[in-house]
């Protein structure tokens, strides 16, 4: 009888103490007792996956969280960083470029009103009207706040912030809402335009402006995003209020050279009083964010 204790190293068949052969597959047993037993190689691979998962781990998180802050970009502290890292930003970054593109829209109305002496319809065709005046088709590059780059190379993620589009970042159609505003008349008293002006209006992103309504016409440009829910009315909403003036005021004895110069100067800087309302962020954040895709992504 085999002793059931004993088994061939080679094909796992019982054998007798004595035996100097297996009687199952005819190896020399006292080689194949010599010779280290080859583990399989499936339970190789089950040996080392616990292995590969925590190095794995290790390796992929940062990656997928450096790919998590190019969309988002960092927060303003490292808990806020790591749980949007992990969590996302809850919408923090469609809310700035929808911000930057309302702002965007305006300022390329605000070139055109120079441009053709009088403010865009902002009929059906109103995004094909404005895109030669966008920031990218007026000055070729990306002003960020410390650095810029080509338009031609800046990347899809960077340039939605400078694109004149008809929808804000959750793929919804701006409402548009537009009034001229004539000059000498007392719009400071209109409901509207004096809640516009008790709320403040920035002619830059750090500095305070007020409209002359006795100098110019104006046009007062109106652009609501419905937000992430995209229901009208229902508290995030997003708008964009901006005043500039309705065409160019032109002097007389005024040299033409310096009217057009003036005027040049204007339609690359796109002039306009502003005010937004429906967001915690504002636009130095949404520079912020497309300066970091811009390093991250280019420069970085």
């Amino acid at each position: 009888m085999y002793d059931e204790d004993l088994q061939c190293p080679t094909c796992g068949a019982a054998v007798n103490a004595v035996d100097s052969h297996c009687p199952g597959c005819g190896c020399d047993l006292a080689i194949a007792a010599a010779t280290p037993a080859r583990t399989p190689a499936t339970k190789r691979v089950l040996a080392l996956l616990p292995r590969l998962v925590i190095y794995g781990a290790l390796i992929a998180l940062p990656i997928l969280g450096f790919m998590r802050l190019r969309v988002t970009g960092p927060g303003p502290d490292l808990e806020t960083t790591v749980r949007w890292m992990i969590l996302g930003d809850g919408g923090r970054a469609a809310t700035l470029v929808t911000l930057h593109r309302e702002y965007e829209i305006a300022t390329a109305a605000a070139r055109y009103t120079v441009k053709n002496l009088e403010p865009p319809a902002f009929s059906d065709d109103w995004v094909k009207e404005l895109q030669p005046y966008s920031t990218i088709a007026v000055r070729g590059w990306l002003p960020l706040l410390f650095s810029g780059a080509d338009a031609t190379l800046a990347p899809p993620s960077v340039r939605v912030f400078y694109e004149i589009r008809p929808s804000d970042a959750w793929g919804l159609s701006y409402r548009v809402e537009t009034r001229t505003l004539e000059r000498g008349k007392a719009w400071a008293d209109d409901p509207e335009v004096k809640a516009d002006l008790e709320a403040g209006l920035k002619q830059s992103f750090f500095s305070a402006g007020h409209p002359d309504f006795k100098s110019a016409d104006w046009f007062r440009l109106h652009l609501v995003s419905d937000g992430p829910d995209g229901v009208p009315d229902s508290g995030d909403e997003i708008s964009f209020t901006s005043y500039f003036p309705s065409g160019h005021t032109f002097r007389v004895g005024t040299d033409q050279r310096l009217v057009l110069r003036e005027m040049e100067r204007e339609i690359v800087r796109g002039r306009q009083l502003f005010r937004y309302t429906g967001s915690r962020w504002d636009l130095i954040d949404a520079r912020m964010l497309a300066e970091y895709r811009l390093d991250s992504l280019v420069g970085g």
